[in-house]
């Protein structure tokens, strides 16, 4: 059985640019339905190997369940980054860093500039 290497769960406004990137979305309107999706994927046949939430429902997933996620072997739960973080525009790129480092276990470099050499 193959899985679906990415998805991604997020709310109707977000999904296009998701989907535009290449990741499977959900849709959820809120953090309860983001953690029906969640349970639904996590349950169902071909679970994912990457489940990434919009930052404001992992939040409100609460710290049990997030240890708990994070406690998963078979499956990686994270959240998206939320952009800059602390107001350092850097903060976004290092957290999509750190997300992919440990989905993958190797870490990616981002070239803000796009140069290639």
């Amino acid at each position: 059985m193959e899985r679906t290497p990415v998805i991604v769960i997020v709310p109707a406004g977000l999904a296009d640019g998701y989907r535009l990137a290449g990741a499977r979305t959900e849709q959820a309107d809120s953090a309860a339905d983001a953690a029906a999706v969640l349970d639904r994927l996590l349950d169902g046949p071909g679970r994912p190997g990457l489940i990434a939430m919009h930052h404001d429902y992992w939040r409100q997933l609460g710290g049990r369940r997030q240890q708990r996620l994070a406690a998963l072997d078979s499956v990686l739960v994270v959240a998206l980054p939320e952009g800059t973080q602390g107001g350092t525009p850097g903060g976004a790129s290092e957290s999509l860093r750190d997300l992919l480092a440990r989905a993958v276990g190797y870490e990616f470099t981002f070239d803000p500039e796009g140069s290639t050499g």
